[in-house]
């Protein structure tokens, strides 16, 4: 997360921080972005970065926290709109997904950070991604309250299983 220096810096200075960074990571691989090609495009020095961010992963979890942060506020508001109803959910949500990361071009930030998750930290889609926003989802609640799974004859991790798999199809 970022450093107290980050907030220090004028609301204008951050904005562009974030845009220059967010367009590194969705034009370019996790692997192949680099300090050095946002402080060039910034104008800055080297160190002003480290005193924003420990490294870049520290970075690109701060920018990819705020998405998934409005991603999991909209979703909320999709549950009820979906009479609760898994599948209708899903379908309201990846429409939005992909109308709000094709137009905001932050649809490879998205494929970036699963890349990342699975090769670069080694963990799983689902222990990452799946439980953090269904809980978040959910509000409180078990998911299992919320979307009536029951109906399907399915296990919750059989249904986050699904959730997982479905993510996975959306970003290939």
């Amino acid at each position: 997360m970022p450093k107290n220096a980050f907030f220090n810096i004028s609301e204008e200075k951050r904005k562009r921080f974030i845009e220059v960074s967010i367009d590194e990571f969705t034009t370019k691989s996790f692997e192949t972005v680099s300090v050095n090609s946002i402080i060039k495009r910034l104008d800055i020095p080297r160190g002003s970065f480290y005193s924003y961010f420990e490294n870049l992963e520290d970075l690109f979890t701060y920018l990819f926290k705020s998405i998934r942060e409005d991603r999991i506020i909209y979703a909320r508001t999709l549950v009820n709109d979906s009479n609760n109803d898994y599948f209708t959910f899903i379908k309201k949500l990846f429409a939005y997904d992909f109308d709000k990361f094709k137009s905001e071009c932050k649809y490879s930030l998205f494929r970036n950070y699963i890349h990342y998750i699975q090769f670069t930290k080694k963990k799983s889609i689902k222990d990452l991604i799946v439980i953090d926003g269904v809980q978040g989802i959910a509000n409180g609640l078990r998911f299992d309250e919320v979307f009536n799974i029951k109906q399907y004859r399915i296990t919750s991790d059989e249904f986050l299983d699904v959730i997982e798999l479905i993510i996975v199809i959306m970003i290939n």
